[in-house]
């Protein structure tokens, strides 16, 4: 299908948000000189969902997840392919780049926020997405399923002022727990349904594949290292908590000192910033690999895999940690920040100290120390660990991908809608 040439008119059109994009939000708090804006951005939403309650419906799957080629998009495509819908089309920022993983053959590629795009949007019986897609409401007659990207230990949706949740008719969470959070954040039509994660499912991929794809070097442990983002320079801006100035989110992190003690201790350690940050150009050292998007993509690996593959997690409070304690491994906790964090933003779950999972660090003697610690076989947390792990997921497993197909009504290959 041929694209339309992009135009401000059309792009308002397809993407009611776009227009609030014109005006930088602190913690969420429009300009007052932008208020006359929201009037008309509500006016064509009702545009689009009017357009989008009358559209036929056709038998296939659109996926809209950000990043292009994350983990969940990868997942629900695979387990598409096993199913009634005759195409599984992604919605991509680049669409006519190859792809850097195996696709199946029922999927087709289509560039996000063209005519084409929207048309299959549209059209579609099942939508998929992991972040705001064309629209936050959605007919009765389509299946449309908000993956998004983790369980919220930071405030999401309806619990922060000035935003508002997607109104599906599946929203998925992890576990009984998450899906009582999930409800509150984002308001869904219809059920919020605790079958796992898609992408939890790439967790459990061969690590020994994945280490090799690496090049990780013999008798090395691998540690992954994912902060969140203080200020977002994509999507939905905000700032929150105390920003560094730095990829860690750590006040004092020599990189090339941090990449010797990695050198003494034969330890490989990747750390890949949030894709909605600030990044500053930060070069890889021989143990400190930074990495991103393409750099993932060279190697067609997906950030889920190399979790799989890894011996500990740094993180703070990103959703990631929830999905780590799947694999029952150590977690460090890399947050100077949080008084300033609980009051700007604030958290899901209170008080935020009883759902650590590991050591809370500071700065960077802390967090030498508890790498040292878990390096060392020293895991005190591990009780609590394993507690957090069965709260947090009703189904401990890969079979994810599987239980949301069958959840929403496919009980086999292609069998009838």
């Amino acid at each position: 299908m041929r694209e339309f040439p992009r135009c401000s008119w059309f792009l308002v059109l397809s993407c009611p948000w776009a227009p609030l994009r014109l005006f930088r939000t602190k913690n969420q708090e429009p300009r007052t000189k932008n208020q006359e804006l929201l009037p008309l951005i509500e006016i064509l939403r009702k545009l689009i969902h009017l357009i989008h309650r009358l559209s036929p419906r056709r038998n296939h799957a659109v996926i809209w997840g950000w990043p292009d080629y994350e983990d969940n998009v990868i997942a629900v495509e695979h387990a598409l392919q096993a199913t009634a819908v005759e195409k599984v089309v992604l919605l991509m920022t680049d669409a006519r780049a190859s792809a850097p993983f195996a696709l199946g053959p029922k999927t087709i590629l289509v560039k996000k926020n063209t005519l084409a795009g929207f048309l299959w949007f549209l059209t579609a019986r099942y939508v998929f997405f992991t972040h705001p897609c064309f629209a936050r409401t959605f007919p009765a007659d389509v299946v449309s399923v908000n993956i998004w990207h983790g369980m919220p230990i930071k405030k999401i949706g309806w619990m922060l002022k000035g935003n508002r949740g997607i109104h599906t008719s599946h929203c998925l969470a992890t576990s009984p727990f998450w899906a009582e959070i999930m409800q509150r954040a984002m308001n869904p039509n219809g059920a919020v349904i605790d079958t796992g994660l898609p992408r939890n499912d790439r967790l459990f991929l061969d690590p020994e594949s994945t280490l090799h794809q690496l090049g990780i070097p013999d008798h090395h442990k691998l540690v992954t290292w994912l902060p969140t983002y203080r200020r977002s320079v994509r999507g939905e801006f905000r700032s929150d908590g105390t920003e560094y100035g730095n990829i860690f989110e750590m006040p004092d992190i020599e990189p090339a000192a941090l990449n010797e003690y990695l050198r003494v201790n034969k330890i490989i350690l990747i750390v890949k910033p949030h894709p909605m940050a600030v990044i500053p150009s930060l070069k890889s050292h021989s143990h400190l690999w930074i990495i991103d998007k393409p750099w993932l993509h060279a190697k067609s690996l997906t950030l889920y895999q190399i979790l799989g593959a890894s011996d500990a997690l740094i993180s703070d409070i990103s959703s990631v940690v929830i999905d780590y304690l799947l694999l029952n491994r150590p977690i460090i906790h890399a947050f100077p920040d949080i008084t300033a964090y609980h009051n700007s933003r604030g958290f899901s779950v209170n008080p935020i100290e009883d759902y650590f999972m590991g050591p809370v660090v500071t700065n960077s003697n802390e967090l030498l120390q508890a790498i040292d610690a878990v390096m060392n076989g020293e895991d005190p947390k591990s009780e609590k660990r394993r507690h957090m792990r069965d709260l947090s997921h009703a189904h401990q497993d890969a079979n994810a991908s599987q239980r949301l197909i069958e959840a929403i009504g496919f009980t086999g290959r292609n069998e009838g809608e």
